[in-house]
Parts: structure tokens; C-alpha cells; sequence
């Protein structure tokens, strides 16, 4: 029998239901866009796919709405603009970019960023994250928590060099 990881199936998560799945192989995932993202208005996360390595996911942003400056140790983030405009800040000098559709960031792991809406239409950014190989015990951090501590003082877990 093939060998099944837990990872190897597209999840909800707590509280979300699970993505509506086209195709499910034991090498493929396929799901379809207008059947997950649904633009209410509101603020949401929409997992996508998922195996051990990555997971997709859909992110609505309503108008003027934004993350808390954070990091994710141990996860590579790739951010791109389905639809709407985001503006993507970090904490080093010349890390401010605003992204119109089809443009993307790819932000390395334990890098602090912030995805913002600040405009009058809804946001789509459709998302690509590594998953650890090794679980982070700290899956987000958050920079007012991080106190005096830059991009470079930490090592790809979240933990700082210095």
C-alpha cells in the first residue's frame, strides 16, 4: 500500500470548511477557483490544496483592511494579485511595494511583512507557503511581540542570531 500523510489532503482547518476538490489523485490536486473564492466583502482565508511541502490558499481582503506586521518562521510566503491592488510593507528600509494583478512578492521564511488593502475595492492575493519540514514551535510571529528585532537577526526557525 502506498504510504498517506496526514498532509496530503486539502483541509479546511479549524473553523473553514474544506476546499470543493475537482480532481484528487495520489499526485495531483485540482480545484477551481469561482467554486472556493467567495468576495462578500468580508475578510477570509480560503485553503486551497495542501500536501507535506506547500499549501495554496485564497486571501480576501474588504477595503481597508490589513495584517498585523508578522513573520512565519520556517515558511517561504509567495503572494500574488488575483484581483484588487495590495500594498506589502516589512520593517527593512525599501520594503514597501504595491502590486497590481498578475504582479507577486515571494517574502523568505522569518521575514516580517504586512498585506494591506488600502483601497476602496475588495483584494484577492492568491497564496503559495512552504510547510516546515520540522513544525516551527511558533507558527506566526508577530512584531510587536518580536520587540528589537530585525529580519536579519533571525535564522530561518524565527530565532534570533544575536
Amino acid at each position: 500500500t502506498e504510504r498517506q500523510y496526514r498532509d496530503d489532503s486539502s483541509e479546511g482547518g479549524v473553523g473553514r470548511p474544506a476546499p470543493k476538490i475537482k480532481l484528487q489523485t495520489k499526485s495531483w490536486q485540482a480545484v477551481s477557483l469561482p467554486e472556493n473564492v467567495h468576495l462578500e466583502g468580508t475578510s477570509s482565508y480560503i485553503p486551497l490544496t495542501r500536501n507535506k511541502a506547500v499549501q495554496t490558499v485564497m486571501n480576501v481582503y474588504s477595503p481597508g483592511n490589513r495584517d498585523e506586521l508578522h513573520c512565519h518562521p520556517g515558511s517561504e510566503h509567495i503572494f500574488m494579485v488575483w484581483q484588487g491592488q495590495a500594498t506589502i510593507r516589512g520593517i527593512n528600509e525599501g520594503e514597501e511595494i504595491v502590486l497590481n494583478p498578475g504582479e507577486l512578492v515571494h517574502i523568505k521564511a522569518g521575514h516580517y511583512y504586512q498585506l494591506c488593502n488600502d483601497t476602496d475595492d475588495i483584494l484577492v492575493l492568491y497564496q503559495v507557503a512552504t510547510i516546515p519540514a520540522k513544525r516551527s514551535p511558533m507558527g506566526r510571529r508577530s512584531f510587536r511581540r518580536a520587540g528589537d528585532v530585525s529580519a536579519d537577526d533571525l535564522n530561518d526557525r524565527g530565532v534570533t542570531t544575536k
